[in-house]
């Protein structure tokens, strides 16, 4: 849907992170795996348990969790998709608190692919839930990316331009400028916007190149050679200097340890 070049899932290495919400048995993340894209999948606990345990024995990354009152346990733009299909959640409760906490963990031009029956609106709910939900992204400054038939595909701004031009008083606001969005660990979600550093532009700009530089092919050749397994740890931990984080090492790691040896 998003016509990415070679219809490449990871677009040239550009999506690399999913957050998988309501994932059932984690399907979604095992179809990913062979696209180079490592997604981590999340289900509430009241459902889901048996699910969970069956996507863990396939060694796809799974966890119980609860979209409620605390942060996920996740850095912010530690994602470049979130994946909604049908996973009943009330996107749109508490003035559309856990949509502002997907938003967190987005990095600057990041996805939100949601299939739902609202998004094709056959009758008055669900036409009722769509006006509300499409307000509310186009006031986070969401666009729609791709749309088709109860799938559609949002995508976050890449600046603060579309943030700094919304009128005074607009809903949700900006977050304070005293809010950490990396604390989370029993850090209450809070129902606004969090707006980029100047520095965060930079760092995703890197990320990008060494994440290119650093191809998967790249890894499938030489992971298992020892004189380039020093070179690629060398080459991460300057990403993870860079980048002030371990999303990029993680990711990277993960990727070489799925090559058969």
């Amino acid at each position: 849907m998003l016509n990415f070049s070679n219809n490449n899932l990871n677009n040239g290495g550009r999506i690399r992170t999913v957050l998988d919400v309501g994932c059932g048995v984690a399907s979604f993340g095992a179809y990913l795996l062979s696209s180079d894209i490592i997604a981590m999948s999340v289900a509430p606990t009241d459902v889901h348990h048996n699910q969970i345990q069956f996507a863990l024995e396939r060694a796809i990354p799974a966890y119980l969790g609860v979209l409620g009152t605390k942060r996920l346990p996740y850095p912010s733009r530690s994602f470049e998709l979130a994946h909604c299909s049908r996973c009943r959640i009330d996107w749109l409760q508490r003035d559309g608190i856990l949509l502002l906490e997907l938003d967190r963990l987005l990095r600057p031009g990041g996805y939100f692919a949601y299939l739902s029956p609202e998004a094709y609106a056959q009758d008055e709910e669900d036409l009722r839930i769509w006006r509300e939900m499409s307000a509310l992204v186009e006031r986070m400054c969401w666009k729609i990316a791709a749309k088709q038939n109860q799938t559609v595909i949002w995508v976050k701004p890449l600046t603060n331009d579309c943030y700094m031009e919304r009128e005074a008083g607009t809903q949700p606001p900006l977050c304070r400028s005293d809010d950490d969005p990396d604390a989370v660990y029993g850090v209450k979600m809070e129902a606004c916007i969090t707006p980029y550093s100047d520095r965060e532009y930079l760092l995703s700009y890197l990320t990008y190149i060494l994440r290119n530089y650093i191809s998967q092919r790249w890894l499938q050749e030489n992971c298992n050679q020892q004189k380039h397994k020093t070179i690629s740890n060398k080459l991460l931990i300057k990403a993870a200097v860079i980048s002030n984080g371990t999303n990029f090492v993680s990711s990277t790691a993960l990727s070489c340890a799925h090559i058969p040896k």
